[in-house]
């Protein structure tokens, strides 16, 4: 999050600067801006699959129990789901089969299916198909259109002071499609797609998720706090000497160290409980495509009964559940920050590129940032 409010931060700074010096032209080469542009495209598109491949993985991560522990091998799949870099295989290595004998593949009891990307990747791959791990994204990409389109359209009407109002108009508006892509995730693939499962849920349902959806979004508010701490007071300050260089390290690590704080206190149980709670209302006739017990999450028919299951459902969150999770999110972000470096690299060696074929770039972007001339 801190790592895109940062991008974000230096676009809109890049254009700032290019709207108050649009009378001073500048010839850019069109090879290395053709190249740039194809960089940050592909980037844009890489990061948004990671985010929901990691929002799949997740959801199932903070739902899943194996207590009836197996894998539900589709109809039309022959291949054997066996687990190749697994540390917690029985003695003799072998897989267990299912004695009722249709097509059932034992994982060991109280085996998680969701305790590596890679064996989570594998398992949706084999109940789900090829694209198992992307199962979802259309909705997921609906409501983000609808997101922007609220944003840009709506909430930019209203004063700064009654945006976090706003946003939670944005929230209740997207309830049912939230409640339609947590079931979609959890459950095995059916013929009815994605529209006809929005319009078959009532909505007296997604009404009863508007607290945990609340909930969850005042928590990520909260959270996002620290980056507002390092974008304002942290790296402004740390480009300068003396103490305000000091003062600008320190508030940048206080922000970093703030925000990791209150996104594994906060905001990661927040959409825990937000997932739990929607996961109770899956009807009784959907097949659940991992384990775990519904039942568990709480019976949620009024309102009262959503703000308790709040607490509720916190508390059923395990520690060993917990651990399984952050280390999920822990490899999703080393993946993400890998993937960062790696696009920050080439965008480096095309901009290199960009000013080795005009100079005058390059003593413009040094006069922009550096103040120097």
């Amino acid at each position: 999050m801190v790592l895109l409010r940062l991008i974000r931060h230096t676009a809109t700074t890049c254009c700032s600067v290019l709207d108050e010096n649009e009378n001073e032209h500048i010839d850019i080469p069109k090879g290395p801006a053709f190249a740039l542009g194809i960089t940050a495209l592909v980037f844009t598109i890489v990061m948004f699959l990671l985010n929901y491949v990691a929002t799949v993985i997740l959801t199932l991560a903070a739902v899943e129990d194996p207590h009836e522990s197996y894998s539900r091998l589709g109809s039309e799949s022959s291949q054997p789901l066996v687990w190749e870099d697994d540390n917690d295989v029985d003695a003799d290595g072998a897989q267990l089969e299912a004695a009722d004998g249709v097509g059932r593949s034992s994982s060991g009891k109280g085996r998680f299916f969701t305790s590596t990307i890679r064996r989570t990747i594998t398992y949706l791959r084999n109940e789900a198909g090829p694209w198992g791990p992307f199962r979802g994204l259309s909705v997921y990409i609906v409501m983000q259109i609808f997101s922007w389109l609220y944003v840009h359209f709506v909430a930019s009407l209203f004063p700064i002071l009654l945006q976090p109002v706003v946003y939670l108009g944005l929230v209740v508006c997207l309830a049912p499609f939230s409640l339609v892509l947590t079931h979609v995730i959890l459950t095995v693939p059916a013929q009815r797609n994605w529209f006809r499962r929005l319009r078959n849920t009532p909505f007296r349902l997604s009404k009863l998720t508007v607290p945990v959806l609340a909930a969850e979004y005042l928590a990520w508010q909260v959270t996002s706090i620290p980056s507002f701490i390092i974008l304002e007071f942290g790296l402004p300050y740390m480009g300068h000497g003396g103490w305000k260089a000091l003062f600008g390290t320190f508030a940048t690590l206080f922000g970093i160290s703030l925000f990791f704080l209150l996104f594994i206190l906060l905001s990661v149980p927040a959409t825990v409980v937000r997932i739990r709670v929607q996961a109770s209302f899956l009807p009784d006739d959907e097949e659940q495509i991992i384990s775990f017990d519904r039942e568990a999450f709480g019976t949620i028919t009024t309102m009262r009964d959503a703000m308790y299951s709040l607490g509720k459902n916190l508390k059923t969150f395990s520690l060993s559940d917990r651990m399984r999770l952050f280390r999920l999110i822990v490899k999703f972000m080393v993946i993400g920050i890998a993937l960062s470096i790696l696009f920050i690299c080439v965008l480096t060696g095309e901009l290199v590129w960009m000013v080795k074929e005009n100079p005058d770039i390059g003593k413009y972007l040094q006069e922009t940032f550096f103040g120097q001339s």
